[in-house]
């Protein structure tokens, strides 16, 4: 799927700024990358782990494909909605200083009980203008 998904984005006049790949080193993750004009190649910056066991791979990967498209300034997005039959919430993580990475915590949420923790989102710093998210 992340071939295709990134080959629609490159079709793009001047390609996307931001792709991902599976993260070869973790079996759940995705790389997150950004093009860098200076080098004329997309680089690392960032990470997306999944921490619920139970989601499936196909699910995982439409969440990292939507992360990606809003990093892209995309508004649409895919639903996942009536996949997930929960409401996703998230949290950034307060930084101990200003050169931390940012990292978002997203959770699921079935109607009952607490959110329960589903993946980590972490990016480099300045990648993510964070006071433009309205939390």
């Amino acid at each position: 799927m992340s071939t295709d998904f990134n080959e629609n984005s490159a079709a793009k006049a001047n390609g996307p700024q931001f792709i991902y790949k599976r993260n070869p080193l973790i079996s759940r993750g995705f790389q997150v990358f950004m093009y860098k004009r200076n080098k004329g190649s997309y680089e690392p910056v960032g990470e997306y782990t999944v921490l619920d066991a139970d989601e499936s791979d196909e699910l995982s990967e439409k969440k990292i494909i939507n992360i990606i498209s809003l990093l892209n300034g995309r508004k649409t997005l895919i639903d996942l909605g009536n996949l997930t039959q929960t409401r996703v919430l998230f949290n950034i993580v307060d930084k101990q200083n200003e050169d931390d990475p940012t990292t978002i915590i997203f959770r699921s949420h079935d109607g009952s009980g607490p959110s329960t923790e589903n993946a980590v989102l972490v990016l480099e710093k300045g990648i993510l203008d964070e006071s433009q998210i309205n939390v």
